[in-house]
């Protein structure tokens, strides 16, 4: 244990050092830095931010090894294209810019990324309801309790360590069958992250009807239009959603409900 510990401070202190060494790599050592990841097709340079970073340069750590790397950023940060505001020490993800390789067109602090993203969104009344076997008409006499199960709720997901993703808002029991007066969203279900290529794509695996038969996943793929600390704006296709940073508390509370 005590061997183990002491190993994972060396290679902190060699971190450090290198993000705190702000000399320029040659052209050798540019040559080193991999454009490529474990995900076919992703040209995106992943590591850390270092020291000296401001609204205009991104000193970056390749997470592949070698020297910091100095990336002129102004003109992403202008038009939108740094997503977040890297801090030292934060893992992020960079695209270089094709004629000039000092140049990144985005940056996006994938540490600031993680946690749970929510929207509020509010059930609809169901027209009709299963009794007995039969559909009948709903008719909803009770204003109070009406207004009570029309409460907007929580859907969205958490985007959480080795790129594993959960959704939040998945309910079940009662609230889900059709004997419940109200029909709430269903939130996919995300079990894996990635940023490929500056987007984010978000693996869904949803359950077939047959237990025992491997789940079928698929992607969906969303393009960033905005990240502050407490405030994620994507964009999944023509729609644009607005997401809050949800207390990791309340959603740790909510999973244990659930």
């Amino acid at each position: 244990m005590k061997k183990c510990t002491l190993f994972i401070l060396f290679i902190a202190t060699i971190l450090c050092t290198s993000c705190n060494n702000n000399s320029q790599p040659t052209d050798e050592q540019r040559q080193t830095v991999g454009t490529s990841t474990s995900i076919e097709g992703d040209s995106t340079l992943y590591g850390l931010a270092c020291h000296g970073c401001t609204d205009s340069v991104l000193v970056f750590l390749p997470g592949k090894g070698g020297d910091p790397v100095t990336y002129d950023i102004l003109q992403a940060n202008t038009q939108g294209r740094v997503i977040g505001r890297p801090q030292v020490g934060d893992w992020v993800a960079v695209i270089v810019n094709g004629e000039d390789t000092l140049k990144a067109d985005m940056v996006i602090d994938l540490d600031q990324l993680k946690g749970s993203w929510v929207q509020l969104v509010r059930p609809t009344l169901r027209e009709r309801l299963v009794q007995e076997g039969e559909n009948v008409p709903y008719e909803p006499n009770d204003s109070t309790l009406i207004q009570k199960l029309m409460r907007p709720v929580e859907i969205g997901f958490s985007l959480k360590r080795h790129y594993s993703a959960q959704a939040i808002g998945r309910r079940y029991g009662l609230s889900s069958t059709e004997n419940s007066p109200v029909i709430y969203p269903v939130p996919r279900n995300y079990t894996k992250w990635h940023v490929i290529n500056g987007q984010l794509v978000l693996t869904v695996e949803e359950q077939l009807a047959d237990s025992t038969a491997v789940p079928k996943a698929e992607n969906d793929t969303a393009s960033f239009v905005m990240m502050l600390k407490d405030s994620l704006v994507l964009k999944f296709g023509d729609e644009v959603r607005h997401y809050y940073r949800r207390n990791e508390q309340a959603s740790a509370d909510t999973s244990n409900r659930n």
